[in-house]
């Protein structure tokens, strides 16, 4: 009887084995299906901004219905989709529109060191009278019935209700149609998230506790400095950070501290992140320059806190974002303004990319820097350029001679000594 029962537990395991070796073969593929990378352009913020400034007035000027829609263009929607998916897994993805029907594709590259290879999705959601509903789901070879996708999707969203920063977000969607030429999104706001208010409530309160502790060092140490340089300002923040990742995460850590620095260089209200900061006596706040330029410091730091929270692709895009309004308004298009984006790009990537890589950093910026170190040579590059002139002189953003200069701004950020 016990050896029937021995043999009878080896066939189950090994039968089990099996299907789990078959299912694995099943799901992961050599190639992934999807490839394309995360593009994010200039008309892509501007559009982003206009959109989310139209809601906002939407919202405040009409306190009695709260309903509105908002339409995003496809191309947006498969930015997004490919960016999130890059952002936090490391994937590929696209989205494609039809008529009441979206299909997502996405490539994921397996987290593990020992198999390689690729876990390829595909869903097509198709429109109802509330939320899409999932159809045609496949994991690499192996499609999922329906009901089983449904499932899933059912308990991701009361998971994700569960959570008050989100919950407010899935309760306003009444509807989501679907065309070829924009996906429409009517929502009813409920007022959790007031966009009239002095704050916005999106980091967790470790995150605000860490940001507070920074800037508070810098309001106390700089409280009777007239001007200070930017690499004055790292270096006791990044001083700080190296004392907190003994027992922390060095990129946690240099995150806090880099958002800290964007608030106090650009002069921002620390409540629109930490609401307790409200109370918090005004004290005063030198001048921050790089390299002799206030505009330097500001783009260096804003760059870096983008990436520091996004990823390069975005900063990059808000960056030349901001030159083309420049050039726009009547300031001109500055090429040694896209050298401070890019090399504060950089120290947000480094400073966060992984944790010895933000070790490394603290420790580089301890040893004592200038601003020399932290912002490449641009007194030869043009800038206050006028919209005709720049077209003129370079044409628009992709021809040779503005990726001339590009390529050399770029060869001069990888010499800084940051970038090691």
């Amino acid at each position: 009887m016990v050896r029937k029962l021995f043999f009878s537990l080896v066939a189950c395991i090994c039968t089990a084995s099996l299907l789990l070796g078959l299912f694995i073969f099943l799901i992961i593929d050599e190639k992934p299906h999807v490839d394309q990378q995360t593009k994010v352009a200039p008309e892509h913020i501007e559009r982003l901004k206009r959109t989310f400034d139209q809601q906002r007035e939407r919202i405040l000027s009409n306190r009695q219905k709260n309903m509105a829609i908002i339409s995003i263009h496809p191309e947006d929607a498969d930015i997004a989709v490919n960016y999130l998916v890059k952002h936090f897994v490391n994937g590929r993805a696209r989205m494609y529109m039809t008529h009441r029907k979206a299909r997502i594709q996405a490539s994921l590259p397996l987290p593990l060191q020992t198999i390689t290879g690729f876990i390829n999705l595909e869903a097509t959601f198709v429109e109802t009278d509330h939320l899409p509903q999932p159809h045609a789901v496949s994991i690499g070879h192996i499609s999922i019935p329906d009901f089983v996708s449904q499932f899933l999707l059912d308990q991701t969203v009361r998971w994700l209700q569960n959570y008050s920063k989100y919950n407010s977000v899935i309760s306003a969607i009444q509807h989501m149609h679907i065309t070829t030429s924009a996906l429409s999104v009517r929502y009813q706001w409920q007022g959790g998230l007031n966009l009239s208010d002095s704050h916005f409530p999106v980091l967790s309160k470790s995150e605000q506790k860490k940001i507070y502790r920074y800037y508070n060092l810098l309001a106390h140490n700089n409280s009777q400095q007239a001007a200070l340089s930017l690499s004055e300002v790292l270096q006791p923040l990044m001083n700080m950070a190296a004392r907190y990742s003994v027992t922390n995460p060095a990129q946690k850590e240099n995150r806090a501290a880099i958002l800290a620095a964007t608030f106090y260089v650009m002069d921002l209200p620390l409540n629109y992140l930490v609401p307790k900061a409200a109370n918090r006596p005004n004290r005063h706040r030198p001048i921050i320059t790089l390299d002799g330029r206030r505009d330097f410091a500001q783009h260096f730091i804003v760059s870096a806190a983008i990436t520091a929270y996004a990823d390069t692709a975005l900063s990059d895009a808000i960056g030349l974002y901001k030159e083309i309004e420049d050039k726009r308004s009547g300031s001109g298009f500055s090429f040694n303004d896209i050298a401070a984006d890019r090399a504060g790009t950089r120290f947000g990537e480094l400073a966060t990319v992984s944790h010895t890589d933000a070790v490394q950093l603290q420790q580089l910026i301890n040893q004592g820097i200038d601003d020399k170190d932290l912002m490449p040579k641009w007194d030869d590059l043009p800038e206050s350029l006028s919209q005709n002139v720049f077209r003129q002189q370079y044409g628009d953003f992709d021809t040779p001679a503005y990726l001339k200069l590009i390529s050399t701004i770029e060869r001069r950020v990888e010499a800084l000594p940051f970038t090691y």
